[in-house]
């Protein structure tokens, strides 16, 4: 009664294997270097000028909406981003479009770091790709005192649906932080806090609202 299941299984094999073969050499033909792999989370890294490009690659158990859901709500960045200590809404243009402000915690004694994003997210109508893009605009309101205005930021999250309820996601994050930093802190920036992250962002898009969540705006 086994007999042919074997070889669909055999064939889903293969095509995972050639499917992560096929996106190692992706990476490596646009320049991005393995760093490594923990918790199910790639990261690759490339270098552009003295900044950083980095890439994080991993697979959540969620629905597109739900995903897409968490990263429309910008109030609630602090509770799963990585030093996040305050996140609000500046504007909102539309369900896809909007405005926000966040402010980072750097460790004693550099400044703290904050942010004005212009974000948007798009889907493909074929494929249901999610993709959402932030760029920093630091002049949309005037600097605070004693933090330090980053001018120089891009992230993108790709998010494409999968078999069984999973979502393959890709994170992007070419940042310019500003002044000079130590060495630590860049290793930090390369491992650590991206990755806290996607392991904070895999817990708490469990919640019963994500996971059953339904957006107007997105085809799950």
């Amino acid at each position: 009664m086994f007999a042919p299941i074997i070889p669909m299984i055999k064939k889903r094999l293969a095509l995972a294997f050639f499917s992560c073969f096929l996106l190692s050499f992706i990476h490596a033909q646009d320049g991005w270097i393995f760093k490594n792999e923990k918790e199910g989370v790639k990261v690759y890294y490339r270098k552009t000028s003295d900044v950083y490009e980095l890439k994080l690659v991993t697979s959540l158990k969620a629905p597109l909406s739900g995903l897409a859901l968490l990263l429309s709500e910008v109030e609630n960045y602090p509770k799963w981003g990585y030093k996040v200590l305050d996140s609000k809404e500046l504007k909102r243009v539309s369900d896809t479009e909007t405005y926000y402000y966040s402010k980072l915690d750097f460790p004693w004694p550099l400044d703290d770091r904050d942010i004005i994003v212009h974000s948007k997210m798009e889907q493909d109508p074929i494929t249901r790709r999610i993709t959402a893009t932030s760029i920093s605009n630091p002049d949309y309101l005037p600097g605070n005192k004693g933090v330090v205005r980053m001018r120089n930021a891009h992230t993108t999250w790709t998010l494409l649906p999968g078999p069984g309820g999973w979502t393959y996601v890709e994170y992007y994050i070419y940042s310019d932080p500003g002044g000079s930093l130590p060495d630590w802190l860049v290793n930090m920036a390369l491992d650590v806090g991206p990755r806290e992250t996607i392991k904070s962002i895999r817990n708490f898009v469990q919640q019963e609202k994500y996971q059953s969540a339904k957006l107007a705006h997105v085809k799950n």
